[in-house]
């Protein structure tokens, strides 16, 4: 197979998944909570640059671009166009995520073709994956930190320039300033420089971390922003979740053992599917005799998957000088990875730890690619039951893969009833709004949501539930 066939294949799957979950966001309401609040709070500021600045006096964050971007959404929406301007956008953001991630690959042959193609089912595979596309915010910002990832990564891999150098640096301020996560960024360069990358310069990766340096100084001391605290969230703890107040009680005296628990489990929850968001799932499923097969397929496959990338880097560790653009990827992928972790310190959870999750699936791509490579060579038997080992481990990942469209019809079914019962569950909670422009968003946000086709999932085979779950 020649390169460009090669090239042809991969990015036509993965246009071909594209646009199959794209449809599946696309006919998703824009949800109710946590997202309509921040729709109201744009249609009361009076610009996009106040929107900007109100946002610095955030005790516990600095994402000012976040609600900026909101803003600047809202009024490119407003009065009737909300479901096309936010989920398109979410759709765009989606297309570009799958197109980076293959351009990162530079494949070059069959056997690259062949890893990419795993390397994709993985991608879409990780439960990680679902938290990009599963939640309909009015911009889902962790996908956002994860494209903006890919895009350093891709400037990394680039020939260079004065342009690559301007756009690093670029990347590096809105993404920074749009989450906390944006600071994956400089982990990007920083590793793809080590490993060997010279796409962006020293000059280029200098000025990056000389505005990490400066966002740190901004935050902690001329701002004085601080952390979440333990009061502002539920967290899984081994077996059970905890509330606020129980945290509070069992780690106030310990938050250094909570923070590392978070990060702990936070690393291990990419590579082994297990826990999730600090719960340790299939041990209560297991403990409770009530495991799902949904559990047994991630486990599996992620052990499997995490064990063939461990076994490879003990050997590329040993020969770093012979490294080449899969080995680098690997290591990019662990050292973001690894400091997506840290960054979830206060608390874990699957939204998180999602660029950590789009990177994983690079180090499985060059897993596979080595291993692939270095199979030509053996015996016809040895082939063989590599063949069959992997066409399993391939077809555990497409199962998980096509589970993400069952969950996003699931979630918009969900979010379709939240607006169905929206006048009764907000006048109980709190009293509706009353200014008529805020009473026209809502209901026009309504009406979008209860006419979308949506498939009612009850009306579903029950094994769907058994083998995807709900997330």
């Amino acid at each position: 197979m020649s390169r460009r066939t090669s090239r042809l294949v991969v990015f036509a799957l993965a246009g071909a998944i594209a646009a199959a979950v794209s449809y599946d966001v696309w006919r998703t309401p824009v949800q109710v909570w946590d997202a309509l609040g921040e729709i109201l709070a744009a249609q009361e500021s009076p610009s996009v640059t106040q929107a900007f600045q109100d946002s610095m006096s955030n005790s516990a964050y600095l994402r000012p671009l976040r609600i900026a971007q909101i803003k600047a959404l809202f009024d490119l929406a407003s009065p009737d166009r909300f479901h096309l301007v936010y989920r398109g956008f979410h759709v765009l953001l989606l297309l570009a995520l799958v197109l980076a991630f293959v351009a990162a690959l530079r494949v070059e042959s069959a056997v690259d073709s062949a890893a990419a193609v795993v390397a994709l089912l993985v991608l879409t595979g990780l439960h990680t994956f679902t938290a990009l596309v599963r939640e309909a915010f009015p911009i889902n910002h962790f996908l956002e930190i994860a494209v903006l990832t890919l895009v350093a990564l891709n400037l990394a891999i680039s020939r260079g320039g004065w342009w690559v150098d301007a756009l690093a640096a670029l990347a590096f301020i809105v993404a920074s300033l749009t989450l906390e996560s944006g600071l994956l960024v400089w982990v990007v360069f920083a590793a793809a420089r080590i490993s060997g990358m010279r796409g962006v310069s020293t000059r280029g990766l200098v000025l990056v971390t000389a505005l990490l340096v400066g966002y740190v100084g901004i935050r902690a001391w001329y701002l004085q922003i601080g952390v979440p605290a333990l009061s502002e969230r539920s967290s899984g703890f081994l077996l059970e979740r905890l509330e606020p107040d129980e945290l509070e009680r069992r780690f106030g005296s310990a938050l250094a053992l909570f923070r590392a628990y978070n990060v702990g489990t936070s690393f291990a929850s990419v590579l082994f599917a297990e826990p999730r968001e600090g719960l340790f799932e299939f041990v209560r499923a297991w403990r409770d005799d009530s495991v799902a097969p949904r559990l047994y397929l991630a486990l599996a496959s992620s052990i499997a998957t995490t064990g063939l990338i461990g076994a490879s880097a003990l050997a590329w560790w040993r020969r770093p000088s012979q490294w080449g653009h899969g080995e680098r990827l690997a290591f990019i992928a662990l050292a973001v990875l690894a400091a997506n972790a840290v960054l979830s310190f206060s608390y874990t959870k699957d939204d998180i730890m999602t660029v950590g999750g789009v990177f994983y699936a690079f180090a499985a791509y060059a897993a596979l690619r080595a291993l692939l490579a270095h199979a030509v060579s053996w015996r016809a038997w040895r082939v063989a039951v590599l063949s069959v080992a992997l066409l399993a481990l391939s077809c555990a990942w497409a199962m998980r893969s096509v589970g993400v469209h069952h969950v996003m019809v699931t979630q918009a079914f969900k979010t379709r009833n939240d607006w169905a019962r929206l006048p009764v569950a907000w006048a109980r909670e709190q009293p509706l709004p009353s200014a008529p422009a805020a009473l026209a968003v809502i209901e026009r946000l309504r009406n979008d949501a209860i006419e979308a086709e949506v498939p009612n999932p009850q009306l579903l085979p029950p094994w769907r539930d058994r083998w995807w779950g709900d997330r």
